[in-house]
């Protein structure tokens, strides 16, 4: 059931990933990465992981 909603979840954030404009979402080698981006388009700071949420969370850790 878990995994059910998780996938809801990241398929509701890839349909909506334009809204979030300072996040850049990609695909590398089966391995989600999330960029957090400036205004100018710098990488501030990168997640990966094997979800999109386990990359945003990794992402996140890094700003903390």
């Amino acid at each position: 059931m878990k995994v059910n909603k998780q996938n809801k979840i990241e398929q509701e954030i890839i349909k909506k990933s334009n809204h979030l404009e300072y996040l850049k979402f990609e695909m590398i080698d089966d391995i989600w990465v999330v960029s957090l981006n400036d205004l100018a388009g710098y990488t501030i700071v990168k997640g990966y992981g094997e979800t999109i949420i386990e990359a945003i969370n990794d992402m996140h850790r890094g700003v903390i």
